[in-house]
């Protein structure tokens, strides 16, 4: 899925909203009024994000590779962000990775 960028990549907004149908519960049932708090009965949230160029070129690469719409995307590799960061919390800022050829790298995040 192509979308328009704005003229530069430099701080570009994601406002993929496309993809963002109101959930069947509430929350982002009327349009402009976002829910409020984290328990928002499973509905959406709408925001706006401002990307940097490497965060913008790492979307594109997700999205083309993967098929997944930028909404999608985004909120996976949230998801995996907060896996992340819990699990080098608790293994003083490493992680080990096993690659498929069963070697393993630890990678330190600084």
């Amino acid at each position: 899925m192509n979308m328009a960028r704005p003229p530069t990549a430099e701080g570009a907004a994601l406002a993929d909203k496309s993809h963002s149908p109101p959930g069947p519960t509430g929350g982002g049932d009327v349009p402009g009024e976002p829910p409020i708090g984290p328990s928002s009965g499973g509905g959406l949230t709408r925001m706006t994000v401002n990307l940097n160029r490497q965060a913008v070129q790492a979307l594109d690469v997700l999205t083309d590779e993967t098929g997944l719409s930028k909404t999608d995307a985004v909120n996976r590799a949230l998801q995996i962000y907060r896996i992340v960061h819990q699990m080098v919390q608790g293994d003083g800022g490493a992680l080990t990775v096993m690659h498929s050829d069963g070697s393993t790298e630890r990678v330190y995040f600084v």
